[in-house]
């Protein structure tokens, strides 16, 4: 709920419990508003009564009468049109006009016309108007009048009463005036005693249906943020699936040409854009040459080499320096209003509203920039950025991946089983598979014991091969855990690979500590105890450590200039691997969670009762996050 139908709420609420009603923009206190109403109309009635009265009286000769009536209509129409008066006075102004009416009609009419009802009408009036002591005084007032009357007639003084004839008898007269003043009194009091105990009622109504009001509000304010947001899942979703799949694609293709070419038909056909391109820094870093693109306009500027200087003022050199995405509309909205026209309206390109510029960043360096153009003008927000931000890092780790297989072709191909491994390597799904890559390609080079090292908790998982099958030991204590444990520490520290020809004299370059390390590995039996020569090959990928490959001959062996290849080649491409394994695994991970908010959105939006859509939004929280228990409680409003 906002948080202005949240005050407007509670409001209305406190002018319910002060007794206030809503009165043409103005909250009045609930007498003040019935009295305001009540006057305009009788002001309103009696404006075409007004005149027949006065043509009447005229008529009949009861000049004095009719003034009367002009008077008394006056203080309606003057309480009923000027606010600004005091509202006792104004009450005080009708209940005048009353009682001139009642004793004028006394006066002129007698006792049996409409004297004692305009009397009666008045007391009514103050009492539901004014209360307390207001109404008694009006109550004396009336009662006051019809006793003079009485005692006029009593006292034969003469007045004008033409209907009648004759004064009824001096008797009659006094048991009706007992009559009235009872009959008034009765109605005084009983009101008085019921107006409160009414209004208290009507009260608690208003504010029940006040409460069910704001109730409501809040409700369908809650409905719209759920559905908002089951609508903002599912297209998350979608776009991570789309990633997925795009990422899954690129992670099979090694070479730099194809791998660009898939990338941009890939996204394109999987977020809908119909023109996808990606530009790469040319050799001697001074332009952006487009080197791939979706549609048969880009692909012809591709055949002619087109190319944008660094020095150009264009979107996509801007981001390439500044490393920040940028997205472009034709309206105009952003603050490069030139750039972005310039850049959406493209020769031979297809007509684009939006575009989504992305640098390719990898490790502190930019390798190229994502463009992405849409023919629709809103298809890019913060969270189809954000999905195309991590896109952009899947396609630069791909084009690293690519450039860095290529580069090492040449060595590669010198030792042919050993490429193969390296195919293998790239391809592989599971970190098993990585794994035995790894150690296969080792073993080629025939070492007395080769193994991987990773600590998992306390406790150190050794890897190694066996008959063609992984074996993995658990290593917690012991000397052999102190000796791996060392073997990690320096491990964290390399670079590259470190290979010591004799662990028995090992070199003076070396720390203490590790020398140390070298005297104990070769008694370690642990590790084979016959091993002369140790290389340490790390896998480390940015500032992630994955593990350590530790490979021992027998005796003492100076590495060969192919082998110091190969280690350095294991180290890169299984870091990379073991890496893209990681990154999967955390994509699925985040997808199950936004496919589970996703259906969670829809089960509620399907549950009208709230205590059911609680307790299933605690049966799934429990399920999801496989906890023993989860405690959901409601805070009160007010709190």
């Amino acid at each position: 709920m906002t948080f202005a139908a949240r005050e407007k709420g509670m409001k209305k609420e406190q002018n319910l419990s002060q007794g206030k009603i809503e009165i043409g923009g103005q909250m009045l206190p609930w007498r003040q508003s019935l009295f305001e109403r009540l006057l305009r109309v009788v002001a309103l009635v009696g404006l075409p009564l007004v005149p027949l009265g006065v043509y009447y009286a005229f008529a009949i000769e009861q000049t004095g009468y009719m003034f009367l009536v002009l008077i008394g209509y006056l203080l309606v129409v003057v309480g009923a049109f000027f606010p600004r008066i005091p509202y006792v006075w104004r009450v005080w102004g009708l209940l005048a006009a009353l009682a001139i009416l009642g004793a004028g009609d006394l006066w002129y009419n007698g006792w049996g016309e409409d004297g004692r009802i305009y009397l009666m009408t008045a007391v009514l009036f103050a009492t539901l108007f004014l209360g307390g002591r207001h109404s008694l005084v009006m109550l004396l007032i009336s009662a006051g009048i019809v006793a003079l009357f009485v005692a006029l007639v009593g006292l034969g003084v003469p007045m004008p009463q033409p209907s009648l004839g004759a004064a009824p008898p001096l008797t009659t007269l006094v048991s009706g005036a007992i009559v009235f003043i009872s009959s008034a009194t009765l109605l005084f009091a009983s009101f008085n005693n019921l107006l409160p105990r009414i209004f208290a009622s009507l009260q608690r109504s208003a504010q029940l249906s006040a409460d069910l009001e704001v109730r409501q509000q809040e409700l369908e304010e809650r409905m719209r943020v759920l559905q908002d947001s089951n609508l903002s899942l599912q297209r998350h979703a979608m776009y991570m699936d789309a990633s997925i799949e795009v990422t899954r694609a690129l992670m099979q293709q090694f070479a730099v040409e194809p791998l660009l070419e898939q990338a941009v038909q890939l996204i394109s056909r999987h977020f809908d854009c119909p023109h996808v391109a990606i530009f790469l820094p040319d050799a001697a870093g001074k332009a952006l040459v487009l080197r791939a693109a979706s549609s048969p306009g880009g692909r012809k500027l591709v055949s002619k080499g087109y190319r944008l200087k660094r020095a150009t003022e264009s979107l996509v050199v801007r981001v390439f320096e500044t490393r920040q995405p940028y997205i472009a509309r034709s309206a105009g909205g952003t603050v490069n209003v030139d750039l972005d026209t310039a850049h959406l309206t493209q020769a031979d390109l297809p007509a684009a509203q939006s575009a989504a510029l992305l640098p390719l960043v990898l490790a502190d360096e930019v390798l190229g920039v994502l463009d992405l153009h849409s023919a629709e003008e809103m298809a890019f927000d913060q969270d189809t950025l954000r999905v195309l931000e991590g896109l952009a890092w899947q396609v630069a780790v791909a084009l690293d991946n690519a450039r860095r297989l290529s580069a090492e072709d040449s060595v590669l191909e010198m030792a042919n089983p050993f490429f193969r491994l390296t195919q293998r390597l790239g391809t592989a799904h599971t970190e098993a598979e990585a794994h035995t890559a790894i150690l296969e390609l080792v073993q080629g080079l025939n070492p007395g014991r080769a193994c991987i090292v990773q600590k998992v908790d306390a406790a150190y998982l050794v890897t190694d091969l066996r008959d063609g099958a992984l074996n993995v030991q658990r290593i917690a204590e012991g000397d052999a855990a102190e000796n791996f444990s060392a073997a990690l520490a320096l491990g964290m520290t390399l670079e590259k690979p470190l290979s010591i020809p004799d662990l028995s004299a090992p070199s003076e370059l070396l720390a203490a500590d590790y020398v140390d390390l070298c005297r104990r590995l070769v008694e370690d039996t642990a590790f084979g105890g016959r091993s002369r020569s140790l290389t340490l090959i790390p896998l480390r990928a940015g500032a992630h450590f994955y593990g350590l490959v530790m490979v021992g001959f027998d005796g003492a062996h100076r590495s060969t200039i192919l082998e110091t290849q190969l280690y350095r080649v294991i180290g890169e491409g299984g870091s990379v691997t073991l890496q893209r394994l990681a990154l999967l695994r955390e994509v699925q991970t985040q997808l199950a969670q936004e496919q589970w908010l996703r259906e969670f959105g829809e089960r509620v939006l399907q549950t009208p009762d709230f205590e059911t859509m609680l307790t299933q939004a605690v049966q799934s929280l429990q399920e999801v996050a496989y906890a023993d228990g989860v405690i959901a409680a409601l805070i009160p409003s007010h709190q």
